[in-house]
């Protein structure tokens, strides 16, 4: 009977040393959990923060072609609008051989 006893007792031991890994495992995960999600929030604002500033970049360059072409087009009026005539004429003929 002692063993038997002596068995019980291990065994208990033996789930209360599980219980305590578990719970050990199981704040070590929420740590990790918590850490990675930190960190692909961070990597997420700073890919946003870039893209917000490639599009700034790409209005600025816009904005700076369309000032060139207009300057261009009040520099030079009539060549702007025949250039404007051939191309409305190109436009019109692959619209018609449809």
């Amino acid at each position: 009977m002692a063993k038997i006893e002596e068995l019980e007792a291990q065994l208990k031991l033996a789930r209360k040393d599980i219980e305590t890994l578990a719970a050990m495992a199981g704040s070590t995960v929420k740590e990790a959990a918590v850490d990675a999600a930190g960190s692909a929030s961070a990597q997420i604002e700073s890919l946003s923060e870039d893209a917000r500033q490639v599009y700034l970049d790409a209005i600025k360059e816009g904005q700076k072609a369309s000032q060139a072409a207009q300057d261009q087009i009040k520099a030079n009026p009539l060549a702007a609008t025949g250039i404007a005539f051939l191309l409305g004429m190109v436009v019109a003929a692959f619209i018609n051989r449809r």
